[in-house]
């Protein structure tokens, strides 16, 4: 199969860099797949799963916040504010989070801040349902 090169990045790390098949990446309308030799495309992406297969066959499942995409030159670009793998995930934490963001999200504040409480809370739950979905995969197989 062919491949393209693959980099996908957050401003705490770099979590992967290198040779990719296919990956499929969430989009404000839905889940959008890329192989090699894709058309140059951008566009924002929003909290959800990101799944990519690596020469050999290895998938990999990641959570992600939201972000951007960038195909060009048979290169993918993905830039995300946070990219967790299944087995990073703190679901006691990211539980907490969501409460939290949820009872602030009722309260009283400003616009700001209630997008801001409605940022964590959408990333905790995204990150909530990748590990579920993440365990679940691997008591099926």
């Amino acid at each position: 199969m062919n491949t393209f090169q693959l980099e996908i990045l957050s401003p705490d790390r770099m979590f992967y860099s290198g040779e990719c098949e296919i990956i499929t990446v969430p989009l404000h309308d839905g889940s959008f797949g890329i192989m090699a030799n894709h058309s140059p495309f951008t566009a924002a992406v929003v909290p959800g799963e990101v799944r990519f297969t690596v020469p050999g066959g290895e998938k990999t499942t990641c959570a992600v916040s939201q972000g951007m995409i960038d195909v060009e030159n048979n290169t993918v670009k993905l830039l995300c504010e946070s990219v967790l793998r299944p087995e990073e995930i703190d679901e006691e934490n990211e539980r907490r989070e969501a409460e939290i963001a949820a009872e602030d999200m009722r309260g009283k504040q400003s616009y700001k801040d209630y997008m801001l409480s409605q940022l964590v809370f959408a990333r905790a739950v995204n990150n909530l349902r990748v590990k579920k979905h993440d365990a679940a995969m691997i008591n099926h197989k």
